[in-house]
This record gives structure tokens, C-alpha cells and sequence, in this order.
């Protein structure tokens, strides 16, 4: 009889910790890409189905304002491209602090509003084909904040693709989380601001009338030599055009393990009550 009331306490005791194993199993998955906002150039040559992507989030440090992506460029069309260059370039909150084997543009060389840009020389695209280049950026919360993504022939200025810009922000960036999330084609509430109905996921994601560029190019033709290798996808590229879908909380990551903490402390007090009434029954 004490060892079946020993077992039963000791499987009591056991059945929290599994409960909150799946609560802490979860890996992080990488946040796909997406490129809404983004439209081919009016003189793209015919065949070319260059596109670029951005992650559908991004977090954003709330006391350093540190922020990184991926910018990816791929070739969706059936036979190879001509060199092409790609920029990356931040509007407003979101400053580019570098890219990846790529190099700054001269401040004269900006589209207007523009405050910082790098251009990466991607070369050639075989059919199928990607390249992901890591940006690192800094996103004021107290501002709103976009990134552009045109792609240019190398060496000309004819715009083969443009992405934006388009935003990034949180219709709520009060909470007191370490880090906040960011969703891509969601206008920034500044932090500190009311959040209203009018401030929600519904911001154009085209290009502003004062910073699109025309079918001449956007930003020039820096040139330098492509980084990387070509990459082929394994699956199908995404549409052209995506859901944000719902703003992700900006609470604190806890809850999850309070939730299940909260749990084991019932669960371990019930596995007790069971051992107590085992030993008062054996008593008898």
C-alpha cells in the first residue's frame, strides 16, 4: 500500500512538468517574407519577373531603437537576368545603418525624404534564383517609419522592380515589453499616441507620390561586385501582395509560462491532497 501511495504522489508531482513541456518546446521559425507593396518598373524588359521580399515582422528594441531584417531579391521568371542592383533605403523613423557586402549612397544621391540608403550589386540571377542580404537599421517608435526596395539594371537606371516604401509599425507600442513588433504594411501609432480605428493596418502600401521614382530609375547605379552565391527556393515564391493580418501583442512574453506555472501549482497541490488522503486511508 506505501508504494502505491508513494507512486500515485510521485506521478502527481510528475504530471505539471509535462503539462509544461510543450509551453517551452516551441523553436522560433523564421518570419516569412513578403512582398507587399512592391510592383514591376514600367520599363522592365519583357521576360523579367525580378521581385523583392521583407519579413511580414520585425522587433524592435524599445530602449536602443536596434532593429534587423532580410532584404531578399529573387528572379520568379524562366531564364536568367542581366546584372541587377538592389537598394535598400529607409524613410522617416527607419534609418539604415548597413546592409550586408553592400555600400552606403551618398547622401546626394537619396531620393527626397530619403535618410539613408545602401545599394547592393546583386549581378546576375540565374532562373529561380535569390539572394538575402542582412540589414541592420535603427526604428525610431516615437515617429513613423518605411523601406524601399527598387531594382535597377546595373549600370542604368531603368526600374526592373520597386517595394515601397511601405511601413513598418504597431497600432500599440505602450506596453512595457523589452522588445516591440513591428508588422510590415502597418502605419507606426507613435509611441505615447491614442490608438484609434483610423490608426489601424490599413495604410497604403504604395510607394508615396514624393519618394516613388520614375520610370528613368529611382536612385542611380552604384556599381561593386555581387556578395554570395545564387540560391535556388525550394518552394514557390509568395504572391505579390499580402494580409497583414492581426497586429501581434505587444504584452509581456511571460504570460505563457505564468499561465502554466499557475497550472503545475494547482496540479502539484491536488497530487498532494491525493498523497494526504492515501496515508490518512491506509492509517484506518
Amino acid at each position: 500500500m506505501f508504494l502505491s501511495n508513494r507512486w500515485r504522489w510521485s506521478a502527481a508531482a510528475a504530471l505539471p512538468v509535462v503539462l509544461l513541456w510543450p509551453a517551452g518546446a516551441f523553436a522560433a521559425e523564421p518570419t516569412p517574407g513578403s512582398s507587399q507593396g512592391g510592383s514591376p518598373g514600367p520599363s522592365a524588359p519583357a521576360g523579367y519577373k525580378v521581385g523583392t521580399e521583407l519579413p511580414q515582422r520585425i522587433t524592435v528594441n524599445r530602449k536602443s531603437g536596434n532593429t534587423s531584417l532580410t532584404a531578399t531579391v529573387r528572379n520568379d521568371g524562366a531564364s536568367g537576368t542581366d546584372g541587377v542592383t538592389m537598394d535598400v533605403v529607409g524613410f522617416k523613423g527607419l534609418r539604415v545603418k548597413s546592409v550586408e557586402g553592400c555600400s552606403a549612397i551618398p547622401s546626394g544621391e537619396l531620393p527626397p525624404g530619403a535618410n539613408s540608403g545602401f545599394a547592393c550589386p546583386v549581378g546576375k540571377l540565374a532562373a529561380g534564383a535569390h539572394r538575402t542580404y542582412r540589414v541592420t537599421a535603427d526604428f525610431d517608435l516615437a515617429e513613423t517609419g518605411q523601406i524601399c526596395l527598387p531594382v535597377t539594371l546595373s549600370g542604368t537606371k531603368t526600374l526592373v522592380w520597386q517595394q515601397g516604401p511601405v511601413h513598418f509599425g504597431t497600432t500599440d507600442s505602450s506596453a512595457d515589453a523589452p522588445d516591440t513588433p513591428l508588422l510590415l504594411g502597418t502605419k507606426n501609432v507613435p509611441s505615447g499616441a491614442a490608438s484609434s480605428p483610423a490608426a489601424s493596418p490599413s495604410a497604403s502600401p504604395s510607394a508615396s507620390p514624393s519618394a516613388a521614382p520614375s520610370a528613368s530609375g529611382p536612385y542611380g547605379s552604384p556599381s561593386g561586385s555581387p556578395p554570395g552565391k545564387d540560391v535556388v527556393p525550394s518552394h514557390p515564391a509568395p504572391a505579390t501582395s499580402d494580409d497583414p493580418g492581426e497586429l501581434a501583442r505587444t504584452g509581456g512574453p511571460s504570460d505563457l509560462p505564468a499561465a502554466g506555472a499557475v497550472g503545475a501549482a494547482l496540479l502539484a497541490a491536488g497530487g498532494t491532497g491525493l498523497w494526504l488522503a492515501a496515508r490518512r486511508q491506509g492509517r484506518r
